[in-house]
């Protein structure tokens, strides 16, 4: 499980490389929740109204 995320974050797994680092890993984990996060949209449906609050909320 670990290789396979460190390979989201950019790890090769050569046969010379050790295992993925912590910044390798951090950034397997953020394609992990980025993909969370799309599933989570296609199943719940794209509300449009809750995104456009959000969007309006940070430009202020």
């Amino acid at each position: 499980m670990i290789r396979m995320v460190g390979s989201l974050g950019g790890f090769l797994g050569r046969k010379s490389d050790g295992e993925p680092g912590a910044k390798t890993l951090w950034i397997g984990m953020q394609r992990v929740m980025d993909a969370v996060i799309t599933i989570q949209i296609l199943r719940d449906g794209y509300d449009t109204s809750v995104c456009a609050t959000r969007v309006a909320v940070r430009r202020t």
